[in-house]
């Protein structure tokens, strides 16, 4: 190619590349308006939504004002006035009268709090400027203060007047106290052992609770006073252990709590486990612990459970696995339905795991549709509800416990191998629970119950067995209290000047109708 020729193609080339610079060029000019029109807008849009927003606050803030205004000119509407003359007929049909709206906060209903003392003040205005005379009267408006009396120590000095008439001699007759020579009423010892039993408090924070509030209680004073009640209260407790075993669902379980011992273990501790059973009657709602010298063995609860012939649920404890057999062939076991998804449920990265545990959430899915007594529902409805869900989700879980065992290759100590393992062994005692429109699908109630013990281990230990022998006793009539919503306080009282009066002799059935779910307050 000549020279000539090749500067020439060389020219062509160069206006072909400086023609395609120039168009690109355009097209960056060309996005960069329309990057800066679409900034524009996008400014002006959040302006248009800050203005937006303030002028619905303002309107939200009006329309909160004109709703308080009619709220208050229809309270002041519907009051009834002493001075007015004229009376609004009322409507003989219940279903024309407009229904009064209930005062709310933020959706929730304000309790009313009809177990509280009631005063009531007339409150006249005391502005200068008001004459009663000139004034015309509008309404009377409540207005609820709540006010709380500390614990009151009242100290009672009876003057007892002493005569004697022709040789006999006359005095005036004072309240007896439940311990022999004691100047403590039953009111004190009911209050003692609330905070003690009830609400976990160590006797020596329970002693500086009195002194706080003015009383000077010694500690020593405070473990008599709650030791000798026990005994007066044995006979009812031995009526406890009986009622419980005449309820045909029991829910069972067993905790512990820290018990010092008098002389050291071999280890060299004087600190121990001593374990807590109870008993639950799912019928009755009544709480039975008992204790045998911090024992776990089965041997404690076959003790205990003799002469029971109904439904026990429980987790796969060792000590229960003789329910069904031998002595104790009489019960049916149920197992806890929580406890077996839970060995799922913390194997956390498995998806098989998860899965089977989702498989169980499911029954508890369909049981909670529906309740007995809602909508009409029946326990027939529900037993028969219960049968037919339960038959496919069942078979469903079943199929997959055992796909879990069939895997091949798996090491002995795997955990899903574990967890199923634990299902399965219990699984021909599963269908039991469907069986009736009562039974529970797990062992929760009792777990909550429980933990009334649990919670106080970090904080208290047991001084001896015989001091765990005296919890038990008041845990369980404390609690028995709390699920029938009985007032403890009320019930103590009246229990333990009611146990005190009755001979050690007394039969153990009369003492029946003093447990909490028969209970009546004694008329003085």
């Amino acid at each position: 190619m000549k020279k000539d020729e090749l500067i020439e193609l060389l020219q062509r080339q160069n206006d072909f590349l400086q023609g395609k610079l120039e168009e690109a060029l355009t097209s960056v000019r060309s996005l960069t308006t329309a990057n800066e029109k679409l900034t524009a807008t996008v400014e002006e849009l959040r302006r248009q939504i800050a203005s937006l927003e303030e002028t619905l606050k303002g309107k939200n803030i009006e329309l909160s004002k004109e709703k308080t205004a009619r709220q208050a000119m229809h309270r002041l509407q519907e009051s009834p006035s002493e001075r007015q003359t004229k009376q609004v007929k009322a409507t003989s049909d219940a279903s024309e009268q407009k229904k009064e709206k209930k005062h709310t906060n933020n959706g929730a209903r304000k309790k009313t709090h009809p177990e509280c003392e009631i005063e009531t003040f007339d409150v006249e205005p005391d502005d200068p400027e008001f004459d009663p005379e000139l004034a015309r009267y509008i309404c009377t408006c409540d207005v609820v203060r709540y006010s709380m009396v500390p614990m009151r120590f009242i100290k009672t000095i009876y003057k007892v007047k002493k005569y004697v008439q022709d040789g006999k001699i006359f005095k005036g007759p004072v309240p007896a106290t439940p311990l022999l020579n004691s100047q403590y009423t039953a009111s004190f010892i009911a209050g003692l052992a609330e905070l003690r039993y009830l609400h976990g408090m160590p006797l020596e924070n329970a002693v500086e609770y009195f002194r706080s509030h003015g009383f000077d209680l010694d500690k020593g004073t405070a473990r008599k006073l709650v030791s000798k009640t026990k005994v007066q209260l044995e006979n009812l407790y031995k009526a406890l252990a009986k009622a419980i075993l005449e309820d045909n669902y029991i829910c069972g379980d067993e905790t512990y709590q820290k018990v010092r011992l008098q002389t050291a273990t071999e280890s060299g501790k004087k600190i121990k486990k001593g374990y807590i059973w109870v008993f639950v009657g799912m019928t009755t709602g009544l709480v039975y612990f008992f204790y045998d010298d911090g024992s776990r063995s089965a041997e404690v609860f076959e003790n205990e459970i003799k002469g029971f012939n109904g439904a026990f649920q429980c987790d796969y404890y060792s000590g229960y696995r003789h329910i069904g057999i031998g002595n104790l062939k009489e019960i049916k076991r149920l197992p806890c339905l929580q406890h077996i998804k839970r060995k799922f449920l913390d194997i956390k990265d498995n998806t098989i795991a998860q899965q089977t545990a989702k498989r169980f959430g499911l029954l508890y899915h369909f049981e909670h549709k529906h309740k007995t007594g809602k909508d009409g529902w029946t326990d027939e409805d529900h037993l028969q509800w219960r049968q037919r869900y339960s038959k496919v989700m069942i078979e469903k879980i079943y199929r997959g416990l055992i796909e879990i065992k069939d895997r091949p290759g798996v090491p002995p100590d795997d955990p899903l191998n574990a967890a199923a393992d634990y299902a399965l062994k219990q699984w021909h005692e599963i269908p039991a629970i469907f069986s009736s429109p009562k039974y529970r699908l797990d062992n929760n109630e009792v777990e909550r119950i429980n933990r009334y013990i649990s919670l106080t281990r970090r904080r208290l230990t047991i001084g001896s067995h015989t001091g765990a022998e005296v919890a038990v006793l008041y845990h369980s009539l404390a609690i028995t209290c709390h699920r029938c919503g009985i007032n403890i306080f009320e019930y103590f009282c009246d229990i333990i000047d009611r146990c005190a009066a009755w001979s050690p002799n007394t039969p153990i059935d009369k003492y029946r109708d003093l447990l909490p779910d028969r209970w009546k307050k004694m008329q003085r």
